[in-house]
């Protein structure tokens, strides 16, 4: 599998966990008690899914991530920083700091939620939300990318399928 696609279909699979465990932790969060138990297996399970693609999504981008710190704190003169990438690197370390730290106390409570006490506990829920907002920024930033390569699969796979029926009914 080419290495754009795996990452396309991290991506899709990353996108989907993240509204599934942003909904119903918003839902837990503002209404604890209806957020029944079907809602919170979901915000559990998925969210421990949603680490394991993580950590996927950042091997996949580990060359850029490199890159880009060395590029962004190394001055070099000949290569313009330009204030995309800027940007772009700095919506993506705090997002990574976010899910690092509302990973970590989302698995400390998943284990043994008495045991995370309550200041792990404000920090799973204000920085949770606090997600929710880079999570947007994130996906604003590589916008492009993102159409440019749904339109590519998916186009590609309708012309394949064209193809496929011309040849048969000839």
């Amino acid at each position: 599998m080419k290495k754009i696609r795996l990452n396309y279909l991290i991506d899709v699979g990353l996108f989907i966990q993240f509204v599934l465990v942003g909904y119903s932790g918003l839902v837990m969060y503002f209404n604890e008690h209806g957020a029944g138990y079907f809602l919170r297996l979901i915000h559990d399970k998925v969210g421990i899914l949603m680490l394991i693609f993580f950590v996927v999504h950042i091997a996949l981008h580990w060359k850029w991530i490199v890159t880009t710190t060395k590029n962004f704190f190394v001055r070099k003169r000949k290569i313009k920083k330009s204030s995309k990438i800027k940007l772009n690197y700095l919506v993506d370390l705090a997002f990574f700091i976010q899910f690092v730290l509302v990973g970590y106390s989302g698995l400390i409570m998943s284990f043994n939620h008495h045991a995370a006490g309550p200041i792990l506990r404000l920090i799973h829920d204000k920085v949770g939300i606090l997600m929710l907002v880079f999570f947007a920024v994130h996906i604003a930033l590589h916008r492009r990318w993102i159409l440019f390569t749904t339109k590519k699969f998916f186009l590609a796979e309708i012309e394949g399928k064209e193809s496929k029926v011309t040849r048969t009914s000839k």
